[in-house]
């Protein structure tokens, strides 16, 4: 494992963003020549964390196994890697797909901190619950009842509503991300729909923004080094950032 060091978050929604797409940045996004990105067949594999409902469970699975065939996912497609600077252009072609799902009923309690979500992971790999995938994405995502906090000064809720990271076993990175169910925070990380939602389950439906947002800026700047942008404050912006 690795301790937490460069992270993309999803930020929670200040009260400008929630007036369509004016807040979205301008900055232009940069590749860094050699940044790996996840170009080739890549499997979301998922943790329920919690306590999570089949009905539930059905609404993420069902958005995760279709979002690769979408015309906003061929955004993504138009993201690639480089070698060098004479090597050809790779580009993400997927497919993007849903692999193998698992249930942890709260085996760190409802207060996830720090290294809690890598541990989470490896866990169900360890149990065979999920494989062992490096070119994959792991998802954490936990129940409404659940806290989490990646330090003592940020958290989900009052710092970020989701984000992605990596972790190392033995000297091979896996990619991982959390997303946390936003029915405790619903005005910092739902836009609208905050009593209303497609399913009639605000918050599960809620959270299919984050994982959308989480999933491809995973494939194009999985270690976060590949495509970004720094903004005024230092922070890194990345692809899903600017849609």
């Amino acid at each position: 494992m690795i301790p937490l060091g460069k992270i993309s978050i999803h930020e929670v929604y200040k009260p400008q963003m929630n007036r369509a797409l004016t807040s979205a940045s301008t900055t232009r996004i940069l590749y860094n020549i050699g940044g790996r990105v996840l170009t080739g067949p890549t499997k979301v594999y998922v943790v329920y964390y919690g306590s999570w409902t089949s009905t539930e469970k059905n609404i993420v699975n069902t958005f995760i196994a279709r979002i690769g065939s979408t015309a906003w996912f061929n955004i993504t497609k138009t993201y690639y890697s480089k070698a060098t600077l004479t090597s050809p252009k790779v580009y993400i072609k997927g497919p993007l797909t849903l692999g193998k799902t698992a249930t942890d009923y709260y085996s760190y309690g409802t207060q996830l901190i720090g290294l809690s979500v890598q541990n989470i992971i490896l866990n169900s790999i360890s149990k065979r619950q999920l494989p062992s995938d490096p070119n994959g994405i792991y998802l954490v995502l936990s129940s409404a009842d659940v806290k989490e906090s990646l330090s003592t000064t940020s958290s989900f809720c009052n710092g970020y509503c989701g984000y992605h990271l990596y972790f190392y076993i033995g000297y091979v990175p896996y990619v991982y991300g959390f997303i946390g169910n936003p029915k405790q925070c619903m005005t910092h990380c739902t836009v609208t729909n905050r009593n209303v939602s497609p399913n009639g389950n605000p918050g599960v439906d809620g959270m299919l923004n984050l994982i959308a947002h989480e999933l491809v800026e995973a494939m194009s700047d999985p270690f976060v080094n590949a495509w970004k942008s720094p903004n005024g404050n230092g922070d890194i912006g990345e692809n899903a950032d600017k849609w």
